[in-house]
This record gives C-alpha cells, sequence and structure tokens, in this order.
C-alpha cells in the first residue's frame, strides 16, 4: 500500500483553513436602533430636568431672599409682602396679580395652597401700622410666607375667563 507523503497530489495540497473569528463590528442595525433610542431617552431626560430646574428658580431664589431679610427691620411686612408678590408675578401675568390688596390679596394667597396658615395674613396687614413687628410676629411671618411659597410655588397658570360679546 503507498504511503500518503508518496503520494504527490496528497503533498500539494493545503491544510484546511478556518473562517475568520466572527468579530462584533459592524453593529447590526438593531443595536444601532437601541443605541439610537438610548441617546434619544438621555437627551429627551436632560432636557426635562433642565426646564424644571429652571421653573422652579424663582421658587428658591425667593425662599433664599425671604431667609435674607432682617427680622428687625420695621418694613419686614411691606418686604415680605413684596416679595410675595414677586414671587407669584415670576409663574403669572402681572395683570392677575399686581393689583391684588387687602381682602382680594389674602383670598389669592389662600387659594393657592391646601392649608393656609392665618398668621399670614394678620401680619401682612400690620404692615401699613405705625408700631413695627415684635420679634415674635417677625418670626411668624417669615415662617408663614416660607410655608406659603413652599406650598404655592411654583403657581399654575389659571385659564382667565375673558367675557364673549353678544
Amino acid at each position: 500500500m503507498p504511503s500518503a507523503s508518496n503520494n504527490p497530489a496528497l503533498t500539494a495540497m493545503k491544510d484546511i483553513q478556518p473562517p475568520a473569528d466572527i468579530g462584533a463590528w459592524p453593529l447590526a442595525y438593531g443595536y444601532w436602533l437601541l443605541l439610537a433610542l438610548i441617546i434619544i431617552a438621555v437627551i429627551g431626560l436632560t432636557i426635562i430636568l433642565i426646564k424644571h430646574h429652571r421653573h422652579r428658580a424663582a421658587k428658591r431664589e425667593a425662599l433664599m431672599q425671604l431667609s435674607q431679610l432682617d427680622s428687625t427691620h420695621p418694613q419686614l411686612a411691606i418686604e415680605v409682602n413684596a416679595l410675595l408678590k414677586r414671587s407669584a408675578m415670576s409663574y403669572l401675568p402681572r395683570q392677575q396679580v399686581a393689583a391684588l390688596d387687602g381682602a382680594a390679596w389674602h383670598t389669592w394667597l389662600q387659594q393657592q395652597v391646601n392649608q393656609f396658615d392665618n398668621n399670614l395674613a394678620q401680619l401682612l396687614d400690620k404692615r401699613y401700622q405705625p408700631q413695627p413687628l415684635t420679634a415674635d410676629e417677625a418670626l411668624q411671618l417669615k415662617a408663614a410666607a416660607a410655608q406659603w411659597l413652599k406650598q404655592a410655588l411654583p403657581l399654575k397658570q389659571q385659564n382667565s375667563r375673558k367675557e364673549e360679546p353678544c
């Protein structure tokens, strides 16, 4: 029997070459689609978070300004009232808030929160009295105003009803 090494046809043959390993690239279309969806979701979430942060900026600023008010200042009630109006006008049109005063202002403040501290209205009414607030009243006013700011802001746009001509 002839040996395989003596056969000239077998010596001319090359060894079996396995195919190259399958790599990860290029990615299949499904992976590109998944990657695009993830990128869109991250961008969308970032935009929503930025808008949310900016929308609450007036609330943060109002609370910071309230904490910086001097409790011994004789016109503290006037300053707190102005701060509440400015913070409300940050979220609503000026016409809707600026003209409010007295009982209408107190009613409006009360409508914006679930639990209204009546001390806020009573202490704001003392803003034009000749004697300044006592130290205890000043602390109560600042606490009531901070509670209102935390609960009410950011205010939601209220649809004002327009009378239609007949």
